[in-house]
C-alpha cells in the first residue's frame, strides 16, 4: 500500500508540476497580452492638448508681459486665439483690414480716417513710383496740350486760306468750313478724352488709398477671454 501511494503521489506531483510548467507561459502570455491591449487603448484614445497660462503668448508679437493682457476676439483656437489689443490694433491698421485673416471675423470697430485730403495728396506725390508716374503724365499732358492748341490754331487762322483753296477745287464753301468744323472737334475730343484717362489713372489708386487708409479702434465685447500675467502663477 506504502509502495503504490508513494507512485500515486509521485505521479501527482508529476502532473502537477507538467501543469504549472506548462500554465507559466500561457499566464506571461496573458499578461503580455494585457499590457498590450492597455497600450494600443491608450494609443487609441484621442490626444487633447492643454494648455496652461504660462505657454499663452500673443500670436502677433510672441510675448506675454505682466503689464499687457491676452484677449481672444475672434474665432481661433488653441495659441493662435489669444492677442494683445494693441498689437491686434497696430496689424489691422498696417494692413488696413477689420477682420481676422485666419477665422474671416469681423470685429467690432470704430474706423477714422487717417489723412486729410490735403495731407494725403502730399503723401501720395512724396512717394518715388507715384512721383515719376505723375512727372511723366504731366510731361505728356504738357505737350498734348501744345500740340492741341497748335492745330487749333492753325485751323482757326487759316479758315480763310482753306476757303480760297477749295474754291479753286469747285468745293464750297460751307463744305469746306464744314469739314474744318468737324476736324476740330476730333482733335478737341481726342485732347479731352486723354487727360481724362491720364487724370483717371492717377485719381483712382490715390482716392482708393485714402479711403482705406484708416485708423482702426476696436470696441471688444464683454463676452470677449482676458488672460492676465498673474494668473500663470495660479
Amino acid at each position: 500500500m506504502s509502495v503504490v501511494s508513494l507512485k500515486d503521489d509521485k505521479e501527482h506531483n508529476g502532473i502537477k508540476t507538467s501543469i504549472d510548467a506548462k500554465q507559466s507561459p500561457s499566464v506571461a502570455d496573458g499578461s503580455y497580452g494585457v499590457t498590450n491591449v492597455q497600450v494600443e487603448s491608450d494609443k487609441s484614445r484621442p490626444a487633447t492638448a492643454t494648455f496652461s497660462a504660462s505657454s499663452i503668448v500673443c500670436r502677433i508679437c510672441q510675448t506675454h508681459s505682466a503689464d499687457e493682457i491676452l484677449i481672444s476676439p475672434c474665432n481661433c483656437k488653441g495659441t493662435l486665439a489669444y492677442v494683445h489689443l494693441p498689437c491686434l490694433e497696430r496689424w489691422l491698421n498696417q494692413v488696413s483690414r477689420t477682420y481676422c485673416e485666419l477665422c474671416m471675423f469681423r470685429y467690432n470697430s470704430i474706423q477714422t480716417q487717417r489723412y486729410g485730403l490735403c495731407e494725403s495728396l502730399r503723401i501720395w506725390i512724396r512717394h518715388p513710383r507715384n512721383r515719376n508716374h505723375v512727372q511723366s503724365d504731366c510731361v505728356i499732358a504738357a505737350l498734348l496740350t501744345t500740340v492741341t492748341i497748335g492745330l487749333i490754331a492753325v485751323c482757326i487762322m487759316g479758315m480763310q486760306y482753306f476757303v480760297l483753296e477749295a474754291k479753286k477745287l469747285g468745293i464750297n464753301q460751307i463744305w469746306t468750313k464744314g469739314f474744318v468744323s468737324v476736324f476740330l472737334c476730333i482733335i478737341l475730343l481726342g485732347y479731352v478724352i486723354t487727360l481724362y484717362l491720364m487724370i483717371k489713372d492717377q485719381f483712382l489708386p490715390w482716392y482708393h488709398w485714402w479711403k482705406t487708409t484708416v485708423d482702426v479702434k476696436l470696441l471688444l465685447n464683454p463676452s470677449v477671454t482676458m488672460i492676465e500675467k498673474h494668473s500663470t502663477n495660479t
